[in-house]
This record gives C-alpha cells, structure tokens and sequence, in this order.
C-alpha cells in the first residue's frame, strides 16, 4: 500500500495542480466577459489591471477607481512581466481599447498565452 501511495501521489498532486490552473484562468476569463458586459450595460469604461507579482487582479471603473472585480491566480501561476499585453480595458462601448497577447505562466504547462482580438464585434479569447 505505501508503494502504491508514493507511487500514485506525485501524479495526483500534479492532476490537482493542473485543474486548480485551469479553473483559475476560467474564471479569469469569466472575468474579463463580465467587464465586457459590464462597460456595455452600464455605458461606463472598465479595466483590468494586475498587481505587482502578476499573481493577483482587479477590474475597476476608469473614472471613479470603483473596484468591481477582483481575483487571485494560485501559487506558482502570474501574468509575465513580458507579456505584450499589460491591461485589458474596454470603453462604453464593450470594445476593446487594445487587442493583443496576456502571457501567463504556470506550474503545470510552463508558459501559457490568451490573445485577445475581435471578429465581427465579438471578443475571441484564444488559449
């Protein structure tokens, strides 16, 4: 039994650390589509920016510094520093101010990328 648990747990910590990754950049996507719907329903520009490490973020109301969203990436996991794409804003509109590359990097798949652009008004998140 204790060879098969030394044997086994690597991998599930692994398997637990991969999920815990992609449930954070779901929900960090969530995020960025609620800011959307956001600045259109309420005709007001938001943004997204992130802390200093990368690791954390907010969205907030550009004129009035109202923080609507905020979230936490897990241990091991940020926005890089080289990452084309520092913030992601939208106007009144719902349209992206600036498209472009977020580089993120995780435990589990190394360095990552979501790029932001539009195709017949729609945004298209590409993981």
């Amino acid at each position: 039994m204790t060879i098969l648990t030394a044997i086994i747990l690597p991998f599930s910590e692994k398997h637990l650390e991969k999920e815990s990754e992609k449930d954070a950049l779901k929900q960090f996507i969530a995020s960025v589509h609620e800011m959307q719907l956001y600045a259109m329903t309420h005709k007001e520009s938001v943004a997204l920016t992130f802390g200093e490490s990368g690791a954390t973020y907010k969205a907030e109301k550009i004129d009035m510094k109202e923080t609507l969203i905020r979230g936490i990436f897990p241990e091991g996991m940020y926005r890089t520093k080289h990452s084309p794409l520092k913030r992601i804003e939208f106007s009144e509109t719902g349209y992206m101010v600036k498209t472009g590359k977020m580089y993120f990097s995780t435990q589990s798949k190394g360095e990552i990328f979501i790029s932001f652009q539009f195709e017949r008004g729609r945004m298209i998140v590409n993981e």
